[in-house]
Order: C-alpha cells, then structure tokens, then sequence
C-alpha cells in the first residue's frame, strides 16, 4: 500500500515537473514574441521617422532652391553686368551687391539649358527619359515617341529605350517648379490656350476630356416641364431634369415617345410639332443654354408649350 502512495506521488512530482517546464517554455515563447513585436515596432518607427526626416529634408531643399531661385533677375539691369551676366548671390542677409560674394551666370546660356531640344522652346511639361537623362516638353517627346520611325531611340543621343518608350519618361517635377518660378507668366498663357484648344474641339463637336465647360454643359440642372400650348386638349405633359445642351429637336423626341407609350398619337410627325416658350416659336437647334441667354429661365418654372400643327393637304 505504502509503495503505491510512494509510486503515485512519485507520478505527480514528475507531472507537476513537466507542467512547470511546459510553462516556463511558454513564457519563454511569450517573452520572445514581445521582443520580437518590440523589434517590429522599433524598425517601423525608424522607418517612419527616416521617411518624415527624408520628407522635410527634400522639403526644406524645395524651399532653399526656391530662395535662390527667387534671387535671379532675368529682367532687371540693376543686377546684371556688362557682360549679359545674372548675378546669383550666395549671401541672402544683404541687400547690397557689394558686400557679399555672388556668382555671375551668362544669361544667354542659362535661358538655353531650359529649352526643349524638339521644339527650341522653353520646357512645357517636362519629362526626362530615364536612360539617358535628356529632357523634353511632355507633347514634343509625346508626338515624337507616335510618329517617328526611330521611336526606340532618344532624339538627342539616339540611346536604345526599347519597344515602350513612354514607359522610360519620368516627369521633372523640380525642373517644372523652376520653370514656373522663372516665368510664371506661363501658367496664364498656358490656361488661355487650352481654354482655346477645348473651345475648338468642343464647337467641331468632339470635346476633349478635362474639358470643365463641356462637362457643365453635360450636367442635368435645368428643370423644364413639357406642355400642350390648348390644356384642354388631351395631350402628354411632363417635367424633365436636361443639362445646358439640350435642344428643342430632344424635346419633340420626347413628345413623340411619350405620346406613343400613352396612345395618344401613332403617327405623330417632328415636322409636325411646334414648340414655344414665352410665347417664342424655337427652331429645333437651339439648346437650354442659347435660349436661357436670349429668353432668361425662370427661377421655379420653365415651361415649353407644344402644338401640333395641321397636316397640308397632298
């Protein structure tokens, strides 16, 4: 009896033995997982402060070349010498030329680094193919890349890009900032001539995209409701949300339809319709946006009245 007890207590220090072990290796495992979550967490927050110190580093040397930028007078002979020469300071606390060290740039030459080799002019857009760093207006290399026989290689140097050129082209963004800083006048012209550029696709009737007019002109705004001039007559009427190019031939389809689906008209003829609106007869092409600025819509009601006019006699 007495060695059972012994052989049983024997068995539970050896189970209580193992359990302990088996907890100490959990905790242990539990320790590691912290440390490595501490590890994880740590290189993270390296990571994120690296990336901010990188963010600020790039940001603050924007705004040091901006600085300088600014210094360059392309326009003014108070900071230029006899030799066509900008007068680039490297001391920004003076105001006097005299009493600081500066760097004398040709301005002939700076002015001709910031050409495009396609079109001689001043970058536009400027993108840079990435094996050999030469740089371009985005159109000019854009044109180049679609049309030219020898589109595989640079125009300048003639290094082999490959069978997709466009994907070697990276935007110069620094470059396009210098640019704007040196002739900021450029931006107004630019918005003018694509004002002009979406006008002309927009008026022969294939409006290009990002044309902000054309969009608002697509946009349902207008409210009109669409009635018969006689109300006793028995006819359709309806109300419509349309956008600015809606014309009155739309309105007559939409007579015509509507009339069908209720079987009030089988046959009804667009020649046949009349539409008016404060008393004007409109011609078929006119659209919500002419007839708002020779007519003037109504802030709640805009109503077009319609008739149908008698068939002539064959």
């Amino acid at each position: 009896m007495k060695k059972r007890r012994s052989v049983r207590r024997d068995v539970t220090k050896e189970r209580t033995a193992e359990e302990k072990e088996k907890e100490k290796e959990k905790e242990k495992e539990k320790d590691r997982e912290r440390s490595r979550d501490k590890e994880k967490s740590k290189a993270a927050e390296e990571k994120k402060v690296s990336k901010n110190d990188k963010e600020k580093s790039k940001a603050l040397e924007e705004k040091k070349a901006e600085k300088v930028l600014n210094n360059i007078i392309l326009n003014s002979s108070e900071k230029t010498d006899q030799n066509n020469s900008i007068i680039l300071p490297l001391d920004n606390s003076s105001k006097d030329l005299n009493q600081y060290s500066s760097v004398h740039i040709n301005k002939t030459e700076l002015l001709d680094l910031l050409k495009c080799p396609l079109c001689k002019g001043y970058y536009r857009t400027p993108y840079t193919i990435n094996e050999c760093m030469h740089t371009f207006c985005k159109s000019c290399i854009y044109i180049y890349f679609s049309s030219s026989n020898q589109r595989e290689q640079c125009p300048v140097c003639t290094t082999k890009i490959g069978g997709r050129p466009m994907d070697s082209l990276i935007f110069d963004n620094y470059l396009d900032s210098l640019l704007n800083i040196l002739f900021p006048q450029f931006e107004e012209i630019d918005k003018i001539n694509r004002q002009k550029l979406y006008k002309t696709y927009r008026d022969a009737g294939s409006p290009l995209p990002g044309d902000e007019e054309e969009a608002k002109l697509l946009m349902p705004n207008t409210k009109i409701y669409i009635m018969p001039e006689n109300k006793n007559e028995n006819k359709f009427n309806g109300s419509y949300l349309v956008p600015k190019n809606f014309d009155i031939s739309s309105i007559k389809d939409i007579i015509i339809q509507k009339s069908k689906e209720e079987g009030l008209e089988k046959d009804l003829e667009k020649e046949l319709i009349g539409v008016k609106f404060k008393d004007n007869e409109i011609l078929n092409n006119y659209t919500m946006d002419v007839i708002d600025n020779q007519y003037g819509f109504d802030q709640d009601k805009n109503i077009f009245y319609y008739y149908i006019k008698k068939k002539e006699k064959e």
